[in-house]
């Protein structure tokens, strides 16, 4: 396994030695990533929530420059870039619908629309595929995608009497929309580096790229950055190439329907769906497919807006299904389980009192149990905490993610016993045992006796984690080739035969040696050579589909629910809006409030926890409003004043200053973590037993980010709304507006 220990020390080998370059694009120089020590790695700042303006700079000055791979992004399918050379496609050359007239406008053209008559084709489980138009590049007529290898990336005229372009030339159109000086400006980065950097970025094949994690794209505005590093990527071919955009490391089935047990497959399962149920959160569903936007147009309203926002594009949003539990909107939530989360001090916004007066409120939220280590922000309202265990008490397969591209899977497993309540059948207190109590007294599918079939059509129980998790090992163990038996002596060594017969009894007496035998390495990983091949691409699974959008049809056609307008279904800067896609400029001055916030994660938190140790809290007892040095000379602030940063609705984060460089002009930060309102801050009493609380714990701060003003007191006097991304749902932590001053 490839940790970030040891690929740390591999880059700073590469970066002494020559062979690595990197620009670091942050609005914070933090952690000692970047130091005048290390050669070839650079900090440019850059200004919250302007990550698409930078992107948009590159691609721009790229496709002027023709620097982009024109193989790469002309290949229609996965077939035709496989035999090319490369490791994935585009839709750059798919024809878009651009006839205002046309019932299929916005959309891409499909082979009907084309006259085209293309044989039906399609896929596994017989559904018919999408026949979508290209012009044929070795032929200029247009032809349905699967059909040929190559398409015309930029074409823009009539098909079938259909006007249509190419998504690539509408690209074009969109990254052209400012100026290479406007775009500095937006950003703080200056023309020469936008410049220098896209230059680079090419020059290298499809070596090249760009690591862009939750905090690039944690504003209103955040998926155009996902689109932007998504075309970044692809104008350069390097999507599944080694050394270029390699994705997250694939795995065998654990979890699922493995070699040896089939846990994927609940026999009795309801039939729930999005078709037939409407998450919470407003995700998912467009506002005018929902029942309630049905059922006020047939009783006669017309353009019906809803009490709060649909997110169409978006998936399960936590933020979101916190609001609406509190709004009782779109319905109301009578009970409410929490698992290991702190969603109320990770909203932006939502720790308010406004908002906690709800959730504790019983006639919004008439039950809501927490299952947790700590009583947290969140879990401190619950009407019950169920006892969980630690990391070092449970079991989780987690796949390695980007820090490791081969194959395999990461084990966690019980390393000591359990210090929650022991129950009485010799279980311990956990989420798992709480859940499959719950299930079994509800009589619920997929629990309790019967509950899992191995391959072999055998049913096993489900009571307890190991029943569940040995039996993923199991899938592990078998997985591709079984692995050995662990020897007598590695078993003594290493004391797995001390383990609790429990974890033997959850597997078959041929399974146990070989589930130990992964145990004791901590997971199991295949050799790079199953995955990388010697001429750059994945060896293993690049012939499966890896397609970029240049065009989002979906995106193109979801329409906003509270004002109509539509986002581009192409990459291009949107400026920070509010739900109503009405930019937030339009609402209130931006020199009055001229600062947009960051966050960063500092070396002595993590997202919520460490504020409990008090070593970590000797090394930094509270963090700071981080301030550019000349922004706080033009504000008169010293380093160590009391200041505030307060929104346009008059939301504020006070704290202490610290004036620095490598902070970007124009915005503050603050590392996250701090500012706690519990976590070992107040006094806990269980059972007549008083834990006292520490008030280091609460020391620091937090962003508060002004509500929705075109949602709360609009829509409905008592609706709480918090600034949200248009397409995902998720809070918008970065950016915003607010002006600072001493406190």
């Amino acid at each position: 396994m490839i940790n970030f220990q040891s690929s740390g020390k591999r880059t700073l080998a590469n970066l002494a030695a020559g062979k690595l370059k990197i620009d670091v694009i942050d609005c914070t120089l933090a952690n000692g990533s970047v130091t005048p020590t290390i050669p070839g790695i650079n900090w440019i700042p850059i200004k919250p929530a302007t990550n698409a303006a930078f992107c948009a700079a590159l691609v721009q000055k790229i496709i002027a420059d023709k620097t982009y791979d024109a193989d790469a992004l002309s290949f229609t399918t996965q077939k035709a870039a496989v035999a090319g050379g490369f490791g994935a496609y585009t839709n750059a050359t798919y024809l878009v619908i651009v006839d205002e007239g046309h019932p299929n406008h916005l959309k891409l053209m499909r082979a009907a629309d084309a006259g085209i008559d293309a044989p039906e084709e399609k896929d596994k489980d017989g559904k018919a595929l999408d026949q979508f138009v290209v012009i044929d590049a070795a032929t200029g007529q247009p032809a349905v995608h699967s059909a040929c290898g190559k398409g015309a990336l930029e074409f823009e005229g009539e098909v079938n009497g259909v006007k249509v372009r190419t998504g690539f030339s509408l690209l074009k159109d969109s990254v052209n929309e400012y100026t290479m000086e406007e775009y500095s400006e937006i950003t703080g980065v200056s023309v020469e580096d936008l410049e220098r950097i896209a230059k680079e970025y090419t020059s290298h094949g499809t070596r090249a790229g760009i690591c862009h994690k939750g905090g690039s794209a944690a504003s209103v505005n955040g998926i155009d950055t996902v689109m932007g590093a998504a075309v970044l990527h692809a104008i350069i071919g390097a999507n599944q190439m080694i050394g270029g955009n390699a994705p997250n490391s694939p795995a065998p089935t654990t979890a699922g329907n493995g070699a040896r047990y089939k846990l994927g497959t609940i026999a009795g399962k309801p039939d729930v769906s999005t078709k037939n149920a409407t998450y919470i959160s407003r995700t998912v569903k467009a506002w005018e497919k929902t029942d309630e936007y049905k059922n006020r147009v047939a009783a006669g309203e017309k353009d019906p807006k809803p009490l709060m926002p649909w997110f169409g594009n978006g998936a399960a949003s936590d933020s979101q299904a916190l609001l609406s539990i509190v709004n009782r909107y779109p319905y109301q939530a009578k009970i409410l389980t929490s698992f290991m989360c702190n969603t109320l001090q990770a909203t932006p916004g939502a720790m308010r009192d406004e908002v906690v007066e709800r959730l504790c409120d019983p006639e919004v939220l008439p039950l809501h149990i927490v299952c947790d280590v700590f009583v947290g922000e969140h879990a401190q309202y619950a009407d019950y905490i169920v006892p969980d265990v630690t990391p070092y008490e449970s079991f989780g397969l987690p796949t390695t993610g980007t820090t490791f591209t081969g194959f395999g899977t990461t084990v966690r497993w019980q390393v000591k016993e359990p210090e929650s309540m022991l129950l009485d059948d010799g279980r311990h207190a956990s989420w798992e045992t709480f859940l499959a109590d719950v299930a079994q007294a509800c009589e619920l599918p997929g629990w309790g006796e019967n509950a899992i079939k191995d391959a072999d059509g055998k049913a096993w129980p489900l009571r307890d984690a190991c029943d569940f998790y040995l039996k993923a090992v199991a899938n592990l163990a078998y997985a591709e080739e079984p692995v050995a038996d662990i020897s007598d002596e590695e078993m003594r060594v290493q004391a797995l035969d001390e383990l609790p017969e429990s974890f033997k009894a959850a597997v078959t007496a041929e399974e146990w040696p070989k589930v130990l035998n992964v145990l004791s390495r901590g997971g199991r990983y295949w050799p790079m050579s199953y995955v990388h091949d010697a001429d750059g691409r994945r060896s293993r699974g690049f012939e499966k589909e890896n397609q970029t959008y240049y065009y989002s049809e979906k995106r193109a056609l979801n329409k906003n629910c509270y004002s109509g307008k539509r986002l581009p279904g192409v990459f291009g800067y949107n400026p920070e809006t509010f739900t109503d896609l009405s930019p937030m400029t339009d609402h209130f001055s931006r020199e009055e409030y001229p600062f947009g916030a960051s966050e960063h994660k500092p070396r002595f938190r993590s997202i919520s926890m460490l504020s409990n140790s008090p070593v970590m809290r000797d090394l930094c007892s509270h963090n700071y409003i981080e301030l550019n040095r000349e922004d706080a000379v033009a504000l008169g602030i010293k380093d160590g004043d009391k200041v505030r940063a307060t929104t346009p609705l008059g939301d504020v984060s006070e704290g202490i200053a610290m004036v620095r460089a490598g902070q970007t002009k124009g915005a503050f930060a603050l590392a996250f973590g701090y500012g706690h309102q519990n976590y070992g801050a107040q006094d806990i009493e269980v059972d007549g037993a008083v834990t006292k609380g520490d008030p280091a714990v609460a020391a620091g701060v937090r962003i508060h980010q002004m509500l929705d003003p075109t949602v709360t007191g609009v829509t409905g006097d008592d609706v709480i709304s918090i600034i949200a991304e248009n397409d995902a749902a998720s809070p918008g932590r970065c950016g915003g507006m607010f002006k600072i001053e001493k406190a």
